[in-house]
């Protein structure tokens, strides 16, 4: 991967790059919006949902995950979350965003990842009271997503100005 520096940003990309960015910040939005379907619809999003999702509920029928379960779940977890956040990281290092805030949004974001693969294994081993720390990963992971998504969005598509681009012609 290209060595991200000062001197290349959105701004000074082509149309083309722009849409490659844009089209993969809108996968992964309609991704983010699926799981969060997904989510409201196991557990309602809520503490005593997500803690009967993995201890099993009388009222439900729901059996406990099993240790078999939880370690395919987080081993695809393990290889998808962090590359998505990645990739993520990078789109948004390329925008004007101050390296205070692209540093706290990197922390948040992985913070977010390890909370949201370590919580289901605590709540079913250690306590159902780990489902508030999975909320609190998930909300991390959702808030960081929406500003590393957005930010980029709004310098690729509606801030007119452009650093290095001053003399070439839109591709």
């Amino acid at each position: 991967m290209r060595n991200f520096n000062t001197r290349f940003r959105l701004l000074d990309t082509d149309r083309n790059i722009r849409l490659l960015y844009t089209l993969f910040i809108t996968t992964l939005f309609a991704g983010f919006l699926f799981t969060i379907y997904w989510a409201h619809s196991t557990t309602g999003l809520s503490y005593s949902g997500i803690a009967q999702h993995y201890l099993g509920s009388d009222a439900t029928f729901g059996e406990p995950k099993s240790f078999q379960e939880l370690s395919e779940t987080t081993h695809f977890h393990f290889f998808t979350m962090p590359v998505v956040f990645l990739i993520l990281c990078h789109v948004f290092y390329l925008t004007m965003a101050g390296q205070g805030l692209k540093m706290a949004m990197t922390l948040l974001a992985f913070a977010g990842v390890a909370i949201d693969l370590a919580s289901p294994w605590l709540i079913l081993y250690v306590s159902p009271h780990f489902a508030l720390v999975m909320l609190v990963g998930d909300v991390l992971m959702l808030g960081t997503f929406l500003v590393m998504a957005g930010w980029p969005l709004y310098e690729m598509w509606i801030l007119k100005k452009r650093l290095m681009a001053s003399g070439r012609s839109e591709e």
